[in-house]
This record gives structure tokens, sequence and C-alpha cells, in this order.
């Protein structure tokens, strides 16, 4: 798809500077902090997104989350909490594979803290609905070479793309158990996602 305008990207508000990964393993869960992207940023892509949460960096006109962490301190979080990764779909008749998660979004609405899945955010344009909710995959992110680091590491550090949709990027981190071939099945769920800028925690934890 085609890029965002440096311009637009830009005006885009930042992720809190606190966007540290927290992973309290008694509990089993891992939090970090994030923002609500603009939704409809690009009209080519007619609304429709691929991913639920990029770094800074990544493709945040075609997600609704976008967050300013280390990804290899989410991946190590992850682990810690006894999730391994698994991989990528090897084709395209393939499932990815590794450990399942529960994902959930927690942020203050007046004076309320408010918390729903993630899936609540997105809404499956086949059904009219938002995403029915899944135990997300943690596949891990394929390793190369990373430019910026100037060695070989895992993908999402050069990519910047952490969750998705989609199962046909190799290099986020965790990936839906259900196929979007094209990209064209989910949106962001206007209905509930807070107004763009609005600072949310995510809590990742083992699907049980």
């Amino acid at each position: 798809m085609i890029r965002i305008a440096a311009a637009v990207l830009l005006a885009l508000p930042a992720p809190p500077q606190a966007g540290t990964v927290q992973v309290d393993e008694k509990v089993g869960t891992v939090t970090f902090g994030a923002v609500t992207v603009p939704l409809d940023l690009q009209p080519e892509v007619k609304g429709f997104i691929e991913y639920v949460l990029v770094n800074r960096g990544g493709k945040d006109y075609e997600s609704v989350f976008k967050a300013e962490i280390d990804a290899g301190a989410l991946y190590d979080g992850i682990k810690k909490i006894g999730v391994k990764p698994g991989a990528p779909p090897a084709d395209a008749k393939a499932p990815p594979t590794g450990g399942k998660l529960r994902i959930s979004v927690e942020w203050k609405e007046g004076d309320k803290i408010r918390k729903d899945p993630v899936e609540a955010f997105i809404l499956d344009t086949k059904t009219g609905k938002p995403m029915e909710p899944v135990a997300w995959v943690f596949t891990g992110s394929k390793e190369g070479f990373v430019p910026a680091l100037e060695k070989t590491d895992l993908l999402v550090k050069a990519n910047h793309c952490l969750f998705a949709l989609i199962q046909h990027d190799p290099t986020v981190l965790v990936m839906s158990p259900v196929p979007d071939p094209g990209g064209r099945r989910y949106k962001g769920n206007k209905e509930l996602l807070p107004k763009a800028g609005t600072a949310v925690k995510f809590i990742v934890e083992a699907a049980k």
C-alpha cells in the first residue's frame, strides 16, 4: 500500500515517552503504554487496517494503536510470562504457530477507567460487528539484517509493526489466528475507539 506522506506522519500524536515494557511474572502480564491513531489517514486504503499495534516508524496509517517501546523487551517479556514464540506461516495454507495470548486495552474515560479486549476496537466488515475474541499467536519475529543495528536481529526492530491482523508479514511479534489474505476485512471501530492521541495501556497475558 502507498506510504503516508512524511508531513502527515510528523503531525501524528507522539506516544508517551514512558512506554516502558513492564513484566509481572507472578501475575503473568506484560503491560506498556500506547496511543490511539487517527483513522482514515490515507484515503487510498479506504479505512482498512492490517495491524492492531505498531511501533513508532511502523505503518500507523494501517493500525489503530501506536507505541514507542523496545520491541526486543516486549519479545522477552512475553517469553518471561511462559509463552513460547513459534513461527509465521510457512505458506498461504499453513497457520501461524506459537503460544496463545489474550490482549486487553485499558484507558481513562472521564473519571472512569475502562478496559476491553483489543478485538472490541476492530470492526469486522464481514459481520458489521466488532471482531470476535481470539487467542492471538505469539509467532515471534523472523530474524534478518537490521540496518540500524548493523547486525542480524529480530526484523520487527526494522519494520516496527508489532501485532498484526494479516498473516503475510513475518516480521511481526503477534498474529491473529484468523486469515485475512487481502488485508480487506478489518477497520477501526469508530464507535469505541477513543479519540486520536488518547493514552492507553496494553495488557498482554497467556490465553487460558
